[in-house]
């Protein structure tokens, strides 16, 4: 979720916006004398890692020397997802090590050794239980401004297929927005589309997915808010699209923030619509995607002034179920054996089990171990990790398990929260979706808010498309960027028909 893309997008989107990878440096003499010199320029590293069901996606770290000797501080750009600039914490950038955290929500935890020409560097990525073998290289800020640019020589590069982009001028105005949540201690920016014409109007806020996003939720160059954003706002229907905590204008905020903070930041935005003159404070509703339709029926539950809530790929199954399923998912796509992927899967039941029955720390790092090892056996790891990089690796993913949001996602049932949800829900996934498998979610969502006597519930599975809702051949993580669609018209139609009939427009 906040995750898993990518843009979301739930936990491997989570992973898509955090990639980390293997590197090589300059000049060897330059390279041996990082930590100690007192002097020192900033570095730009490119890496990769592969992930299962999708290519590799490359991202730069750009290194910065603090006023402390030999302390660097770093910055993580994935250009193909339009994110830069995401700030690193716990970096550690010496002549023999590299290390760097994506803090909370994503806490994804890169560590890597460099070779002895210190022009490589290889280690692995461990994000919420799951480890992914990687490897940097240094290039110069010139060749850093390519990565992630062209793709192969029979495709086209990034960013100059996406017809679905809006592009000005526009029949509506835009205006900054900006805001605080006080619970959080957290300052919010987006961009608020009001349409043209007399107000006060109907609103929408959207939420996010997984992992740390734009306001327009941007993935492989692909803008699914932007576009969603654009076309409620001509049909008469005010818009409010956001930043992330710690991404564009929003700042940080505390420290390993659950789904139920995110909903905090929603009702945060409710309050700022209700102070805006052409907003009607009685027709907000809500449009989460991924983890957004989790957070969405979070803040709906527990209020009167949500009018509707929009789902796309939303969850309604219990967390364990959909972290289960999508590493099962996840690794058939990516060509894993029946058995390879039953191993994963058990191990990754013992794990989930030990969280949910309190076991002790010991028990709890034997089966992150074993999973881990169940891992790297389906993704065909050909190298051989020693005792201490095994250590290092199940540290990391206890690490991940003991996060306060995993441990959230783990723990709640979403279908609780929809039993008292009171207002109009649109449920829709795609039959594609790899991430949010749509039968058993749909089922459960309808199931819930119809037995806390919702009566206005509507769900459907739409053949054909991806956990973006693009029109997809297998819905894995692998196609969405090379798909020029970035959301299915009819989709964007289906949407915008159910929101103005139930917000009072037709």
């Amino acid at each position: 979720m906040r995750g898993p893309h990518t843009g979301g997008r739930l936990t491997i989107m989570l992973v898509l916006l955090v990639v980390s990878a293997t590197g090589c440096a300059p000049c060897m003499a330059q390279e041996t004398e990082i930590a100690d010199r007192k002097v020192a320029e900033s570095e730009w590293w490119k890496g990769a890692v592969d992930l299962p069901g999708m290519p590799s996606l490359d991202y730069v770290v750009v290194f910065r020397p603090t006023e402390a000797p030999g302390q660097y501080g770093a910055t993580l750009d994935v250009p193909a997802q339009g994110a830069a600039g995401l700030p690193l914490i716990d970096v550690k950038f010496t002549k023999t090590e590299i290390a760097f955290t994506l803090g909370p929500p994503s806490n994804a935890v890169h560590t890597l050794t460099r070779s002895e020409d210190g022009r490589t560097a290889t280690g692995q990525l461990a994000q919420h239980g799951m480890t992914f073998p990687m490897r940097m290289e240094r290039i110069t800020e010139e060749e850093a401004k390519t990565v992630g640019r062209k793709r192969s020589q029979n495709s086209k590069p990034a960013g100059l297929n996406r017809p679905q982009t809006p592009k000005p001028p526009f029949p509506y105005e835009q205006r900054e927005a900006t805001y605080e949540n006080p619970s959080g201690r957290t300052q919010l920016a987006g961009t608020l589309t009001i349409p043209e014409g007399q107000g006060p109007h109907p609103a929408v806020i959207l939420i996010t997915g997984s992992g740390a996003q734009d306001r327009d939720e941007t993935i492989f160059d692909h803008k699914p808010f932007f576009v969603i954003a654009d076309h409620l706002t001509r049909n008469g229907i005010a818009v409010l699209r956001v930043d992330d905590r710690g991404v564009g204008g929003s700042s940080r905020g505390p420290a390993d923030p659950t789904s139920a903070d995110f909903a905090g930041d929603v009702r945060a935005g409710m309050a700022y619509l209700k102070k805006q003159t052409e907003i009607d404070g009685g027709r907000i509703g809500l449009l989460g995607h991924s983890e957004g339709g989790v957070i969405a029926p979070l803040v709906a539950s527990g209020s009167n002034d949500v009018a509707r809530i929009v789902m796309l790929a939303g969850t309604g199954v219990p967390g364990d179920q959909i972290l289960r399923s999508q590493n099962e998912a996840a690794l058939r796509a990516a060509g894993a054996t029946p058995e390879q992927v039953r191993a994963v899967v058990d191990a990754y039941d013992v794990v989930l089990k030990c969280l949910k029955d309190g076991a002790d720390d010991a028990s709890l790092q034997a089966a992150v171990r074993e999973l881990i090892t169940a891992q790297l056996a389906a993704q065909s790891v050909q190298k051989k990790f020693s005792k201490e990089e095994l250590d290092v690796m199940t540290r990391q993913g206890v690490a991940q398990f003991n996060s306060a949001w995993i441990r959230w996602f783990i723990a709640h049932d979403l279908r609780e929260t929809l039993r008292q949800v009171k207002c109009p829900v649109l449920a829709l996934n795609g039959s594609l979706d790899l991430q949010v498998m749509p039968k058993e979610n749909l089922a459960a969502i309808e199931q819930a808010a119809r037995a806390g006597g919702n009566t206005d519930v509507t769900v459907r599975e739409l053949p054909g498309l991806n956990h973006l809702f693009q029109e997809a051949k297998l819905g894995t993580v692998a196609e969405y960027g090379e798909i020029s669609q970035t959301i299915s018209p009819k989709v964007l139609e289906e949407v915008t028909a159910w929101l103005r009939t139930r917000l009072g427009l037709s």
